[in-house]
């Protein structure tokens, strides 16, 4: 058995195969493509974009050309010459370049011999204890970044080892657990976001090569902080740059190996029939993990993927469930991660994702944060209990997102932005007040985890992609340079990660450790429960509304069978805490359970408005 498995492992490994496959024994290397209609196949070895030596390649089976030599040195820069079946002649990339780099000279992308056992990898430790943590039961919260913009302009664009150090003490000091990276594949165009993908195998070549990402992902594992790579395997860049030169896949032989329909995007979709789109697309997720040792994929767009103009595409559904299953049983512990936006029905049981985007949850929180004070009461259960439920109610296993998408605007289109959420707010202290609600209830609420989009753990203004495409860095930095409330906010997020990744009550059991407590509609007032552990039960209580109260009386369920062993309860987190720009007028130094002819128990606290307060119960 496990020589089969070892088979088909190894068959899935393509990219150990084909590309520029450099043997330091002999220092030859040797390189494959697949162009199965081409009539003639060159390797031209370039410098500066020159071409300095011409290689034919010989056709092997399978559609596979192959050449050898020792003129090509890792470092070495190379096209391929595709005379194709329509007697065409056009350079092309190499489909699986494990580095690619510009050439100003000529304007041109072209790819690069790497040698892949020239970096020593220093992540042994952490490896060997991912495989045996269940990544379900373990805490779990990702910082979402675009490398080429995180801390400088896209003109301008940080190389990975640059980024490596940063970025690790930035995720220690905020309590990240993971660092999630869009635009990491090869794009062709530096202002755009980075999900046109030309090649699926290199990391994009402005911010540095293969092994300098690889620095960068080591770097992050030395701090215990997880890699998740933002993977599109649902359509392609198609567009060849000039008649005779393209860095595309499309149309690689002359025919069309790859494409489907038109996509939404002005590219091509995928066509998961197509026996080599299957084959070259579960080998670039195995590569991320295998070589790269990325610790989770997301797979973007998967709505499109599976289902379109109301029809399920059964070849992209089992080419999903084949390759998560694959990940699963040869690399536990990587995360598989769906964003799927249709509503999907069963999505991570039918197609074996680990968890799946809860989109419907992201935009129930943003309409109630544009929702006045005095209107929430009638949107109560829409935007307010829906909010809470939508996940524990779920087949899926979802994880509470505030993505690049739910804030990416445009020029004239600032309402999508976190900050212009709160906009109706009478003063920045209410405005704020209502963030820090907004992410408590995202990281407390019933989920397997919590994605935050970089810029808005600093509530900034100015979105990101506004940022971006003028030439900025997407994070506006200044705004935490000084004491404000943007500086406080960041240090609030801080302090909401440690809290929870400290309590096992979030996360070792997932959306299954929520039960409701009490629900106030009138006074916007919600409570319930998340987990046990050490017998300490965790109680959340959230105020919506403007409105604080020095007493308030929040009454527990009856038919709760750990009712009646509560003890000492105290406050443990408080979001109205002077530190975090709160007014800090409304902490609990003591909370009180009061039994009423003993049946009817309740908390009597203080409630801050526009906060949450988290109380640990001690059960006898």
């Amino acid at each position: 058995m496990a020589s089969t498995d070892n088979e088909t492992i190894m068959h899935a490994k393509l990219y150990k195969i084909r590309g520029a496959q450099y043997c330091k024994d002999n220092r030859q290397t040797t390189f494959r493509v697949y162009a199965p209609n081409a009539k003639n196949v060159w390797v031209i070895l370039t410098a500066f974009g020159r071409e300095e030596f011409q290689l034919r390649m010989q056709k092997v089976n399978t559609g596979l050309w192959e050449a050898v030599t020792d003129q090509a040195p890792p470092g070495r820069t190379y096209l391929y010459l595709i005379d194709d079946c329509n007697g065409k002649y056009m350079l092309r990339t190499d489909p699986v370049s494990f580095s690619v780099v510009h050439i100003p000279e000529v304007d041109q992308v072209h790819s690069v011999v790497h040698d892949h056992t020239a970096y020593q990898w220093s992540d042994e430790n952490w490896l060997t204890q991912r495989s045996l943590t269940n990544p379900l039961r373990a805490p779990l919260s990702i910082y979402e970044i675009q490398p080429k913009s995180w801390r400088t302009s896209f003109y301008q664009p940080s190389n990975f080892r640059q980024i490596a150090p940063e970025l690790a003490n930035y995720c220690l000091t905020m309590g990240f657990t993971h660092v999630e990276m869009f635009g990491l594949l090869d794009h062709p165009y530096s202002w755009e976001r980075g999900y046109i993908i030309a090649n699926y195998f290199a990391p994009y070549r402005h911010n540095g090569q293969c092994d300098d990402l690889k620095y960068l992902v080591d770097y992050l594992h030395q701090y215990d902080i997880g890699v998740i790579i933002d993977w599109v395997p649902t359509h392609f860049y198609h567009r060849h740059k000039s008649y005779w030169f393209s860095n595309s896949l499309h149309e690689f032989d002359g025919t069309n190996l790859y494409a489907g329909h038109k996509s939404l995007w002005g590219t091509l979709y995928f066509d998961f029939n197509k026996e080599e789109i299957r084959r070259l697309l579960f080998a670039s997720a195995l590569y991320w993990i295998d070589e790269m040792h990325m610790d989770g994929i997301r797979f973007d767009a998967v709505s499109q993927m599976v289902r379109r103009q109301s029809n399920d595409i059964p070849a992209a559904i089992s080419f999903l469930r084949e390759l998560n299953q694959t990940i699963h049983r040869f690399y536990p512990g990587v995360l598989c991660i769906a964003e799927e936006t249709e509503g999907y029905p069963n999505l991570t049981m039918t197609m074996d994702f680990d968890l799946k985007w809860n989109i419907g949850w992201i935009h129930d929180a943003m309409n109630l944060l544009r929702t006045p004070f005095n209107e929430r009461p009638r949107h109560w259960h829409e935007k307010v209990l829906n909010m809470l439920h939508s996940a524990r109610g779920n087949n899926d296993k979802m994880i509470l997102t505030l993505s690049h998408d739910d804030t990416d605007c445009h020029e004239r289109d600032y309402h999508k932005t976190l900050f212009a959420c709160v906009s109706y707010g009478r003063n920045d202290s209410e405005k704020f007040s209502d963030l820090r609600n907004f992410f408590a209830c995202q990281t407390f609420a019933p989920s397997h985890g919590h994605m935050i989009h970089m810029g808005d753990e600093i509530a900034q203004p100015i979105s990101w992609f506004q940022r971006f495409r003028q030439g900025m860095s997407s994070m506006d930095w200044s705004l935490t340079n000084t004491p404000s409330f943007h500086s406080k906010t960041q240090q609030y997020l801080s302090d909401l990660n440690y809290f929870y990744r400290s309590h096992p009550q979030f996360w070792q059991n997932g959306e299954l450790d929520f039960t409701m407590i009490y629900e106030c509609q009138p006074n916007l007032i919600v409570a319930y429960h998340r987990g046990i552990y050490n017998n300490r039960r965790i109680a959340i209580i959230h105020n919506f509304s403007h409105r604080g109260y020095k007493s308030y009386d929040v009454s527990l369920p009856t038919w709760d069978p750990n009712v009646r062993r509560i003890g000492k309860t105290v406050e443990i987190f408080n979001s109205d805490n002077l530190i975090y720009g709160g007014s800090g007028l409304f902490q609990n130094e003591k909370v009180g359970v009061i039994h009423m002819h003993s049946e009817w128990i309740f908390f009597k606290l203080t409630i801050p408005p526009l906060a949450t307060v988290v109380l640990e119960e001690h059960l006898n």
